[in-house]
């Protein structure tokens, strides 16, 4: 375990509080960058995960999480993209619209052809992005179990069909597991 790299969980929604804990459970040292520490004051105070601005967060860390909201994740990683530079990125978020589903599917406003991580990779070059955690819901990120079994943790994309099950009346307590005949 002491091998492991600091991590910095970048956001203050209940995604990044549930990564956050998850790394630190699993023996990463954890910490939170918010530009507004003092929002999570209690979330730090209740599990002791220090709770930085985003650039001292990143500068220390060997592995980001990113997240934030769709719509303000360029803006976040425009702001970081000098200390991001050599990193890992873990993107968990998807590029939702700011608008209703529509027969339970979301719009993105990045359009059919487009990729919000391929955008946020453009803004910091020097960073390695991967996506992940972007098509589950955050109760089921961490050690993820249903009485079926464990579910197939995909590493991108599905969210528009995970949210579709979702808002069409499906509930929230589901992940996808591959199966093969």
């Amino acid at each position: 375990m002491e091998n492991l790299p600091k991590v910095a969980v970048i956001g203050s929604g209940q995604v990044a509080q549930v990564l956050a804990k998850g790394f630190a459970k699993h023996g990463y040292v954890v910490v939170v960058g918010n530009r507004t520490p003092s929002k999570l004051a209690s979330f730090s105070t209740e599990t002791g995960i220090r709770v930085v601005d985003p650039a001292s967060a990143v500068g220390g860390a060997g592995m980001v999480v990113l997240a934030v909201k769709g719509t303000a994740a360029e803006e976040v990683v425009r702001s970081l993209t000098g200390v991001l530079a050599g990193k890992i990125v873990v993107d968990t978020t998807n590029p939702i619209a700011d608008a209703p589903p529509v027969d339970g599917v979301l719009a993105y406003f990045t359009g059919p052809d487009a990729s919000l991580m391929e955008r946020l990779q453009e803004l910091a070059p020097e960073a390695k992005f991967v996506k992940a955690f972007n098509s589950v819901g955050n109760p089921f990120m961490v050690d993820p179990a249903f009485p079926e079994g464990k579910p197939t943790m995909f590493i991108a994309s599905l969210c528009q069909l995970w949210c579709a099950r979702g808002f069409n009346g499906g509930g929230w307590g589901h992940a996808f597991k591959l199966l093969r005949a």
